[in-house]
């Protein structure tokens, strides 16, 4: 598989929901991914510019995209995902009203540490070199085939107060 490789192969979200476009590098715990801002439209509030929870999700989907892609490269399946927390995560104000060149946005995402499904993961939203946004997120990847089928029978809404482990 080559890199850049399209975030739609690689994660669930469709339509607006999907922020990224592609990843660009995928390495052993780090990655690139792009979001190009012109084709957003949820993500963008009426002064054109990302509202500020869509930086943090931005953040999430460029860590899934390259978790999935590494997957995918070693012919395993790509499991769901789910956002369980946002550490020490700030917007940087832009001291000034500046008129980009581009409506491209570079998301770097770096593994800081993992244990049995969850990770911490630092990351930084930047645009034409400019820093946006920084921090750290917590995920949740089921690994246990078990975890992964109760998280799959909540979501459909089954009761799953008797299911046992």
């Amino acid at each position: 598989m080559n890199l850049p490789m399209q975030a739609e192969k690689l994660l669930p979200h469709r339509g607006q929901m999907l922020l990224i476009d592609s990843v660009l590098t995928a390495e052993d715990e780090t990655g690139t991914v792009l979001a190009d801002l012109s084709t957003q439209g949820i993500s963008k509030g009426p002064d054109g510019n990302l509202l500020p929870p869509f930086y943090i999700e931005l953040v999430a989907q460029a860590y899934a995209a390259i978790c999935g892609y590494r997957l995918k490269s070693t012919g395993k399946s790509i499991p769901e995902g789910y956002l369980v927390g946002v550490q020490k995560f700030q917007i940087i104000p832009q001291t000034s009203k500046k008129e980009w060149n581009s409506n491209e946005l570079l998301i770097r995402v770096q593994t800081l540490g993992d244990f049995d499904g969850f990770a911490v993961v630092e990351g930084t939203v930047s645009r034409e070199g400019i820093t946006l946004a920084e921090g750290r997120i917590k995920l949740f990847v089921p690994q246990d085939e078990s975890i992964a089928e109760l998280a799959a029978r909540t979501k459909s809404g089954e009761n799953v107060s008797s299911w046992q482990l």
